[in-house]
């Protein structure tokens, strides 16, 4: 039986597994002096990142928290609206 239950969960994992990829992209300069600006779209979030303020170790640390969140299902995103 503990098998059974196993095979059901496994089963149902690939369903709830988040479809975002986040990706930040280091620019030399940001509209307005940002540091970061948020750019979304079906699938995908890109960070656009000012060289100026971002340190390429920054943008590695912040890539893998936010794929850490993504993959836990803390972030979802809702493009189809369904």
């Amino acid at each position: 039986m503990a098998d059974e239950d196993g095979a059901g969960r496994d089963d149902e994992a690939p369903d709830t597994e988040p479809q975002t990829e986040i990706r930040m992209e280091l620019r030399d300069s940001l509209p307005g002096g940002r540091a970061v600006i948020g750019v979304e779209q079906e699938g995908e979030f890109v960070w656009l990142a000012s060289k100026k303020h971002v340190t390429e170790q920054a943008r590695d640390e912040f890539l893998d928290q936010f794929q850490r969140i993504v993959r836990e299902g803390w972030w979802v995103q809702n493009w189809s609206g369904r």
